[in-house]
């Protein structure tokens, strides 16, 4: 929070006003697992998550060390005909040792990935931190940008982000796939930073 400043000589003084925040600008269309952007005073703190189970037979699992980056606007980890369920996450801090897909298929349950989306409300212009930790493949994206990823990682090891962001409202979307067998992990947390992290608004259907 910035506050006014009050400078004091003899008896002469004067007032620098803190500058204004700009208005959250309206959400506008984005993709359907966004919603809406929610009303910030009166929102659930959270995320919309989907889980998909991915085959054993699938051909971008168990990736070589030190293979580059895969494209992520390439990939079908995601797609619709993986998917195992969808539920209300409250936080994405699940740890190591997090296996949430098992349906009894080949592999199960070491080949998975997760999408989750909400909309991130910075309240004033600076710098914000996020935890980010993945035991394979993770990206975050604000606004369709990617601003933090690991890629093809064994070893579960949250790292902090630090981000610039200028005040307003953006839809967020985090992205994961545990691609390698045995060792899975996953943590992401807004660590500093004056922002808002709610779960999107559904229009009656």
């Amino acid at each position: 929070m910035r506050l006014a400043l009050l400078a004091l000589a003899c008896s002469d003084y004067a007032v620098y006003e803190p500058p204004v925040v700009p208005p959250a600008e309206p959400p506008g269309e984005v993709p359907d697992d966004f919603g809406a952007a929610p009303d910030w005073d009166d929102c659930a703190s959270g995320y919309l998550g989907l889980y998909y189970n991915l085959p054993i037979s699938h051909p971008e699992l168990e990736p070589e060390p030190g293979a580059a980056p895969p494209e992520l606007a390439a990939l079908d980890w995601w797609d619709g005909g993986y998917l195992s369920f969808e539920r209300y996450e409250g936080s994405l801090d699940f740890g190591a040792g997090w296996w949430p897909v098992d349906e009894g298929l080949a592999g199960d349950p070491d080949y998975f990935a997760g999408r989750w989306t909400a909309w991130l409300r910075a309240w004033s212009d600076g710098e914000i931190a996020l935890s980010l930790g993945a035991a394979s493949d993770a990206w975050v994206l604000l606004d369709g940008e990617v601003v933090a990823a690991i890629t093809a990682s064994a070893d579960f090891a949250p790292e902090t982000v630090p981000i610039e962001l200028d005040a307003g409202q953006y839809p967020l979307e985090i992205r994961y796939a545990q691609r390698i067998a045995g060792s899975s992990g996953f943590r992401f947390r807004a660590l500093e930073g004056d922002i808002s992290i709610c779960y999107p608004e559904f229009g009656a259907d």
